[in-house]
């Protein structure tokens, strides 16, 4: 696994932007305009991704992964997948987008419409992956009362483990 910690002090109620960028082994990771490049470890060049990415928390108790279930208690806004806006799918509940718990599509001061993940434990987005593609593409702005809360969830292939994005102690950590 690589794992990459990025920001300081996120739980302070402000607005955090997150940029992943993956193409090949090459990765750029950015919270709030501070990027850190590296490249994964493997001999593959594919990102395998699960058939399901989840934003907000993991999707099915005892699904593997290394994160303890504390799911994103916060909101996040302009949250895009390989260019595609999901919060806009999910707020005009397109099949492909699947919203589990309570999740609300406004939040207190919206610059543009907001996703809120009010239970710490059950509520999360849910979308189809892409498996076996060279690129990848994610970025959002968050803001959380939370020191710890996982924000993006895949299972990647067979024995290659997950791709985590959380906050832990107030920081925030890409896991590939």
């Amino acid at each position: 696994h690589t794992s990459v910690t990025l920001g300081s002090l996120l739980d302070d109620q402000h607005w955090h932007s997150v940029l992943i960028e993956r193409f090949n082994k090459q990765v750029n990771f950015t919270v709030d305009k501070h990027t850190q490049h590296f490249r994964t470890k493997g001999d593959s060049d594919h990102l395998d991704i699960d058939y399901e990415l989840s934003f907000g928390g993991i999707p099915v108790p005892g699904k593997p992964g290394t994160f303890q279930r504390k799911n994103f208690h916060g909101c996040i806004e302009n949250l895009y997948y390989n260019g595609v806006n999901i919060i806009d799918l999910a707020k005009r509940r397109k099949p492909q987008i699947y919203t589990v718990g309570n999740v609300t599509f406004s939040c207190s001061e919206p610059q543009i419409v907001p996703i809120t993940f009010v239970s710490a434990s059950r509520s999360y987005l849910l979308l189809p992956g892409t498996p076996q593609i060279d690129g990848l593409s994610v970025s959002f702005q968050f803001r959380t009362w939370n020191k710890d809360g996982l924000l993006l969830f895949t299972k990647l292939s067979e024995n290659s483990g997950p791709l985590l994005v959380y906050l832990h102690s107030g920081k925030l950590t890409l896991l590939i």
